[in-house]
């Protein structure tokens, strides 16, 4: 019998090119699950993972990128009837996956409980020797094929769009629930990127009453993050003068001290300096937008940190739990995920699209916000 096959995008090298290939697609095993893969949004972490040395990726290549993927089931290995919580799961159910797998034996799995830590983990989407089988072990592909026994999958009840956005959303849930937002609280988000731009609208259904956006120069994306809840923004192409931008979230908070909570979710120690300069005195500071070295800046422990007696936290990554409480954030139409979606990318159109994320942000004439590639 012949098998049918199903294409695979795999990074050949570090820095290198990508490699469209034709691949078995196999049938699952016990406990396995082959997803059909609709939508997969392409990342910033994916672009520096693309431009990085071996050393700082860590894995054998070639390896197969991209992980906030959305899909449906295509097959069930035996034994499979539900997903994570014990919902049902048949052929056709559309579905997200938790890229990320955990040992849940090493001391941050069981004794410290923060399974993100997990000193033994694995993850769709920098899967190493994507070149053996079962090749399709990234979301850059007609599939996924979900075998490890430790993988957490959930059926979702919304489009293939929202579903997409499925793992960023869990990311800020992670970050969500270290802000510990209150209800009447005033919160800056710096950045609209997506992850600021879901963070605008998770923390308005926390409870914020004042959002305040900041953004560089991307003006559509400050439009969106109206859209998204957000009660004033700052454009630093308005107010360039950073005493300027810090008076502006004092004279906007509720409070005329500060914001309650700053989330940071730009990627670069300047922004993560100026946060430190919005939050009220014994506020919180969460960091979410420095995943990759961005360098460093002057920290004085005694005036930023002792004096102020702010709580700062970092937030990295997700896990199940974030993924689970994601579920009903990303079928909620409060949150419009779909505006944030400015392009859609064949397979092959994959390192050009990456290269612009990782460039001027710019695609096909358009701003990016959000790209995804629909294989």
């Amino acid at each position: 019998m012949v098998k049918h096959t199903g294409r695979a995008s795999l990074l050949a090298a570090p820095q290198g090119d990508f490699v469209i290939g034709n691949y078995p697609v196999p049938d699952p095993a016990p406990g396995a699950i082959l997803m059909k893969i609709e939508l997969c949004g392409i990342c910033g972490t994916d672009y520096h993972t693309w431009r990085a040395p071996a050393e700082a990726v860590g894995c054998e290549y070639p390896i197969s990128l991209g992980h906030e993927i959305s899909g449906t089931v295509a097959a069930l290995g035996a034994g499979v009837t539900s997903d994570y919580i014990g919902r049902p799961l048949r052929i056709g159910d559309r579905i997200g996956v938790c890229p990320a797998i955990h040992c849940h034996q090493c001391y941050f799995c069981t004794i410290a409980k923060t399974p993100e830590k997990c000193t033994d983990w694995k993850t769709y989407g920098t899967w190493p020797r994507a070149d053996r089988e079962p090749h399709f072990t990234g979301g850059y592909g007609d599939y996924l094929y979900i075998h490890d026994p430790d993988s957490v999958v959930l059926k979702s009840e919304t489009s293939a769009e929202r579903t997409a956005f499925l793992e960023p959303m869990a990311v800020v849930v992670h970050s969500m629930l270290h802000a510990n937002i209150k209800i009447g609280d005033t919160v800056v988000v710096q950045g609209c990127g997506p992850i600021g731009l879901l963070t605008i609208g998770c923390s308005k259904l926390a409870g914020a009453a004042r959002v305040i956006a900041t953004g560089r120069k991307n003006r559509k994306r400050l439009e969106l993050a109206r859209a998204m809840g957000a009660d004033f923004t700052i454009c630093s192409m308005d107010l360039p003068d950073a005493g300027q931008r810090r008076q502006y979230v004092f004279e906007h908070s509720l409070n005329l001290k500060g914001a309650d909570v700053v989330i940071n979710t730009v990627g670069s120690a300047p922004a993560f300096q100026e946060c430190l300069g919005f939050v009220r005195n014994s506020g919180t500071v969460v960091e979410v937008g420095n995943f990759v070295d961005s360098g460093t800046f002057p920290f004085n422990p005694c005036t930023d940190l002792l004096a102020k007696g702010i709580r700062m936290i970092g937030s990295f990554d997700n896990e199940a739990e974030h993924f689970v409480r994601a579920l009903p954030l990303i079928a909620d139409g409060r949150i419009p995920l779909e505006k944030l979606i400015t392009h859609r990318v064949a397979l092959e159109d994959l390192p050009r699209a990456l290269a612009a994320v990782g460039g001027d942000g710019v695609l096909d004439g358009r701003e990016i916000v959000k790209a995804m590639v629909a294989p």
